[in-house]
Protein backbone atom coordinates (compact mmCIF):
# COMPACT_ATOMS: atom_id res chain seq x y z
CA UNK A 1 0.00 0.00 0.00
CA UNK A 2 2.84 2.39 0.86
CA UNK A 3 4.71 1.71 -2.40
CA UNK A 4 1.56 2.22 -4.49
CA UNK A 5 0.89 5.45 -2.56
CA UNK A 6 4.45 6.67 -3.14
CA UNK A 7 4.28 5.98 -6.90
CA UNK A 8 0.90 7.72 -7.10
CA UNK A 9 2.23 10.80 -5.30
CA UNK A 10 5.38 10.93 -7.40
CA UNK A 11 3.48 10.79 -10.72
CA UNK A 12 0.99 13.42 -9.56
CA UNK A 13 3.85 15.94 -9.71
CA UNK A 14 4.03 15.56 -13.51
CA UNK A 15 0.71 16.55 -15.11
CA UNK A 16 -3.00 15.60 -14.92
CA UNK A 17 -2.61 13.08 -17.77
CA UNK A 18 -0.04 10.90 -15.97
CA UNK A 19 -1.66 8.36 -13.67
CA UNK A 20 -0.60 5.24 -11.83
CA UNK A 21 -3.02 2.35 -12.26
CA UNK A 22 -2.98 -0.60 -9.87
CA UNK A 23 -3.97 -3.91 -11.56
CA UNK A 24 -7.70 -3.76 -10.65
CA UNK A 25 -8.11 -0.21 -11.97
CA UNK A 26 -6.16 -1.04 -15.13
CA UNK A 27 -8.54 -3.96 -15.76
CA UNK A 28 -11.51 -1.56 -15.51
CA UNK A 29 -9.77 0.86 -17.86
CA UNK A 30 -9.31 -1.85 -20.51
CA UNK A 31 -13.04 -2.69 -20.53
CA UNK A 32 -13.85 0.94 -21.36
CA UNK A 33 -12.11 0.76 -24.74
CA UNK A 34 -13.82 -2.49 -25.76
CA UNK A 35 -17.02 -0.68 -26.81
CA UNK A 36 -19.33 -1.88 -24.02
CA UNK A 37 -19.12 -1.30 -20.27
CA UNK A 38 -21.20 -0.31 -17.23
CA UNK A 39 -21.16 3.34 -16.20
CA UNK A 40 -22.26 6.87 -17.08
CA UNK A 41 -20.73 7.36 -20.53
CA UNK A 42 -18.58 10.46 -20.04
CA UNK A 43 -15.01 11.37 -20.90
CA UNK A 44 -13.34 13.40 -18.15
CA UNK A 45 -10.17 15.39 -17.65
CA UNK A 46 -8.57 17.43 -14.89
CA UNK A 47 -8.27 21.01 -16.14
CA UNK A 48 -6.57 23.55 -13.85
CA UNK A 49 -7.11 21.17 -10.96
CA UNK A 50 -10.88 20.88 -11.64
CA UNK A 51 -12.60 17.71 -12.83
CA UNK A 52 -14.09 18.67 -16.21
CA UNK A 53 -16.35 16.85 -18.68
CA UNK A 54 -14.67 16.68 -22.08
CA UNK A 55 -17.71 15.07 -23.64
CA UNK A 56 -20.72 12.91 -22.81
CA UNK A 57 -20.75 9.92 -25.19
CA UNK A 58 -23.85 9.99 -27.38
CA UNK A 59 -26.85 7.81 -26.41
CA UNK A 60 -25.47 6.99 -22.91
CA UNK A 61 -26.98 7.69 -19.43
CA UNK A 62 -24.91 10.91 -19.05
CA UNK A 63 -26.00 12.16 -22.50
CA UNK A 64 -29.67 11.50 -21.70
CA UNK A 65 -29.38 13.17 -18.27
CA UNK A 66 -28.25 16.40 -19.95
CA UNK A 67 -24.54 16.46 -19.06
CA UNK A 68 -22.69 18.85 -21.38
CA UNK A 69 -19.12 19.24 -22.59
CA UNK A 70 -17.33 21.79 -20.42
CA UNK A 71 -19.34 21.03 -17.25
CA UNK A 72 -17.16 21.10 -14.13
CA UNK A 73 -17.85 18.33 -11.59
CA UNK A 74 -17.24 19.70 -8.08
CA UNK A 75 -18.76 16.76 -6.15
CA UNK A 76 -19.87 13.16 -6.68
CA UNK A 77 -22.56 11.94 -4.24
CA UNK A 78 -21.54 14.73 -1.88
CA UNK A 79 -17.80 13.88 -2.01
CA UNK A 80 -15.68 16.81 -3.18
CA UNK A 81 -13.58 16.12 -6.28
CA UNK A 82 -10.94 18.67 -5.28
CA UNK A 83 -7.44 17.21 -5.54
CA UNK A 84 -8.61 13.90 -7.03
CA UNK A 85 -6.70 12.29 -9.90
CA UNK A 86 -8.57 11.14 -13.02
CA UNK A 87 -8.36 7.54 -11.86
CA UNK A 88 -9.75 8.36 -8.38
CA UNK A 89 -12.57 10.45 -9.85
CA UNK A 90 -13.62 7.75 -12.30
CA UNK A 91 -13.65 5.18 -9.45
CA UNK A 92 -16.09 7.45 -7.53
CA UNK A 93 -18.45 7.55 -10.50
CA UNK A 94 -18.38 3.84 -11.28
CA UNK A 95 -20.89 1.45 -9.78
CA UNK A 96 -23.41 -1.28 -10.51
CA UNK A 97 -25.83 -0.83 -13.38
CA UNK A 98 -29.17 0.51 -12.19
CA UNK A 99 -27.69 2.45 -9.24
CA UNK A 100 -27.82 6.25 -9.10
CA UNK A 101 -25.06 8.81 -8.79
CA UNK A 102 -25.48 12.56 -8.24
CA UNK A 103 -22.98 14.89 -9.89
CA UNK A 104 -22.78 18.49 -8.68
CA UNK A 105 -22.09 20.52 -11.80
CA UNK A 106 -20.87 24.07 -12.37
CA UNK A 107 -21.91 25.18 -15.85
CA UNK A 108 -20.66 28.17 -17.79
CA UNK A 109 -22.94 31.25 -17.59
CA UNK A 110 -24.87 29.79 -14.62
CA UNK A 111 -24.55 31.39 -11.18
CA UNK A 112 -25.45 28.37 -9.04
CA UNK A 113 -24.16 24.76 -9.16
CA UNK A 114 -26.78 22.18 -10.17
CA UNK A 115 -27.19 18.56 -9.08
CA UNK A 116 -27.74 16.07 -11.89
CA UNK A 117 -28.85 12.54 -10.97
CA UNK A 118 -27.77 9.80 -13.40
CA UNK A 119 -28.72 6.14 -13.34
CA UNK A 120 -25.72 4.01 -14.25
CA UNK A 121 -26.38 1.81 -17.23
CA UNK A 122 -24.81 -0.34 -19.89
CA UNK A 123 -22.76 1.92 -22.12
CA UNK A 124 -22.56 0.66 -25.69
CA UNK A 125 -20.40 2.87 -27.83
CA UNK A 126 -21.06 2.98 -31.55
CA UNK A 127 -18.04 4.98 -32.58
CA UNK A 128 -18.79 5.39 -36.32
CA UNK A 129 -22.07 6.87 -37.60
CA UNK A 130 -22.70 7.28 -41.33
CA UNK A 131 -25.03 9.36 -43.48
CA UNK A 132 -25.31 9.41 -47.28
CA UNK A 133 -25.35 13.04 -48.45
CA UNK A 134 -26.32 12.02 -52.04
CA UNK A 135 -24.46 12.80 -55.27
CA UNK A 136 -21.65 10.50 -54.09
CA UNK A 137 -20.83 12.48 -50.91
CA UNK A 138 -20.73 10.92 -47.44
CA UNK A 139 -20.80 12.19 -43.84
CA UNK A 140 -19.22 10.12 -41.07
CA UNK A 141 -19.21 10.99 -37.37
CA UNK A 142 -16.49 9.37 -35.25
CA UNK A 143 -17.57 9.72 -31.61
CA UNK A 144 -14.49 8.10 -30.00
CA UNK A 145 -11.64 5.71 -30.80
CA UNK A 146 -12.32 2.21 -29.48
CA UNK A 147 -11.15 -1.28 -30.49
CA UNK A 148 -13.19 -1.54 -33.72
CA UNK A 149 -13.25 2.10 -34.94
CA UNK A 150 -10.86 1.65 -37.90
CA UNK A 151 -12.64 -1.52 -39.11
CA UNK A 152 -16.08 0.11 -38.81
CA UNK A 153 -14.94 3.22 -40.69
CA UNK A 154 -13.43 1.13 -43.50
CA UNK A 155 -16.68 -0.84 -43.73
CA UNK A 156 -18.93 2.25 -44.07
CA UNK A 157 -16.66 3.84 -46.70
CA UNK A 158 -16.53 0.56 -48.69
CA UNK A 159 -20.34 0.27 -48.53
CA UNK A 160 -20.76 3.87 -49.67
CA UNK A 161 -18.44 3.34 -52.67
CA UNK A 162 -20.25 0.08 -53.51
CA UNK A 163 -23.70 1.72 -53.38
CA UNK A 164 -22.72 4.97 -55.12
CA UNK A 165 -20.09 3.60 -57.53
CA UNK A 166 -17.62 6.21 -56.18
CA UNK A 167 -16.83 8.63 -53.38
CA UNK A 168 -17.01 12.28 -54.47
CA UNK A 169 -15.98 13.58 -51.06
CA UNK A 170 -16.07 12.72 -47.36
CA UNK A 171 -16.87 14.82 -44.28
CA UNK A 172 -15.44 13.35 -41.06
CA UNK A 173 -17.06 14.92 -37.99
CA UNK A 174 -14.84 14.72 -34.90
CA UNK A 175 -16.42 17.53 -32.89
CA UNK A 176 -16.67 16.55 -29.20
CA UNK A 177 -14.58 13.42 -29.90
CA UNK A 178 -12.53 12.94 -26.70
CA UNK A 179 -10.14 10.37 -28.25
CA UNK A 180 -9.34 6.86 -27.11
CA UNK A 181 -6.89 4.27 -28.43
CA UNK A 182 -3.73 5.54 -30.10
CA UNK A 183 -3.40 2.52 -32.42
CA UNK A 184 -6.88 3.20 -33.83
CA UNK A 185 -5.95 6.83 -34.56
CA UNK A 186 -2.89 5.59 -36.46
CA UNK A 187 -4.94 3.01 -38.43
CA UNK A 188 -7.63 5.57 -39.34
CA UNK A 189 -4.99 8.09 -40.52
CA UNK A 190 -3.18 5.38 -42.49
CA UNK A 191 -6.33 4.63 -44.51
CA UNK A 192 -6.17 8.08 -46.13
CA UNK A 193 -2.39 8.37 -46.63
CA UNK A 194 0.16 6.81 -48.97
CA UNK A 195 3.19 8.24 -47.13
CA UNK A 196 4.24 10.72 -44.46
CA UNK A 197 4.44 10.79 -40.67
CA UNK A 198 1.23 10.14 -38.75
CA UNK A 199 2.43 10.80 -35.19
CA UNK A 200 5.74 10.90 -33.36
CA UNK A 201 6.72 10.79 -29.69
CA UNK A 202 10.08 12.36 -28.95
CA UNK A 203 11.75 12.01 -25.55
CA UNK A 204 14.46 14.14 -23.97
CA UNK A 205 17.16 11.75 -25.16
CA UNK A 206 17.35 11.75 -28.96
CA UNK A 207 17.25 7.95 -29.11
CA UNK A 208 13.87 7.96 -27.32
CA UNK A 209 11.88 8.50 -30.46
CA UNK A 210 8.82 6.61 -31.70
CA UNK A 211 7.50 7.46 -35.14
CA UNK A 212 4.37 6.03 -36.77
CA UNK A 213 4.47 6.49 -40.53
CA UNK A 214 1.93 5.75 -43.26
CA UNK A 215 2.39 2.20 -44.56
CA UNK A 216 1.52 2.72 -48.28
CA UNK A 217 -1.60 0.59 -47.66
CA UNK A 218 -3.85 3.65 -47.77
CA UNK A 219 -6.94 2.71 -49.78
CA UNK A 220 -8.82 6.01 -49.65
CA UNK A 221 -6.36 8.52 -51.07
CA UNK A 222 -8.13 9.84 -54.15
CA UNK A 223 -11.11 11.87 -52.92
CA UNK A 224 -11.35 15.15 -50.94
CA UNK A 225 -11.75 14.99 -47.15
CA UNK A 226 -13.00 17.67 -44.75
CA UNK A 227 -12.63 17.17 -40.99
CA UNK A 228 -14.85 19.06 -38.53
CA UNK A 229 -13.32 19.84 -35.10
CA UNK A 230 -14.15 22.03 -32.10
CA UNK A 231 -12.62 22.87 -28.71
CA UNK A 232 -13.63 19.44 -27.35
CA UNK A 233 -11.83 17.51 -30.11
CA UNK A 234 -9.04 15.88 -28.11
CA UNK A 235 -6.32 13.24 -27.98
CA UNK A 236 -6.64 10.55 -30.70
CA UNK A 237 -8.96 12.72 -32.81
CA UNK A 238 -6.36 15.54 -32.76
CA UNK A 239 -3.77 13.03 -33.99
CA UNK A 240 -5.96 12.07 -36.98
CA UNK A 241 -6.83 15.66 -37.90
CA UNK A 242 -3.20 16.77 -37.39
CA UNK A 243 -1.79 13.93 -39.50
CA UNK A 244 -4.21 14.51 -42.39
CA UNK A 245 -3.67 18.28 -42.25
CA UNK A 246 0.16 18.07 -42.07
CA UNK A 247 0.22 15.67 -45.01
CA UNK A 248 -2.10 17.98 -46.97
CA UNK A 249 -4.71 15.24 -47.22
CA UNK A 250 -7.63 16.98 -45.49
CA UNK A 251 -9.02 20.44 -44.84
CA UNK A 252 -9.76 21.12 -41.15
CA UNK A 253 -12.85 23.20 -40.32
Amino acid sequence: KLIYGAIKGMLRELDPHTNFMPPDIFKDFETETSGEFGGLGIEISVTNGILTIISPIEDTPAWEAGIKAGDKVIAVDGHSTKGLSLVEASQLMKGKRGTKVVLRIVRENEDEPRDISITRGSVKVKSVKYMNLDDGYAYVKITSFIENTAKDLEKVIDNHIKNNKKMEGLIIDMRRNPGGLLDQAVKVSDMFLKDGTIVSTIGRAKKDKEVSSATKKGRFTDFPVIILVNEYTASASEIVSGALQDNKRALIV
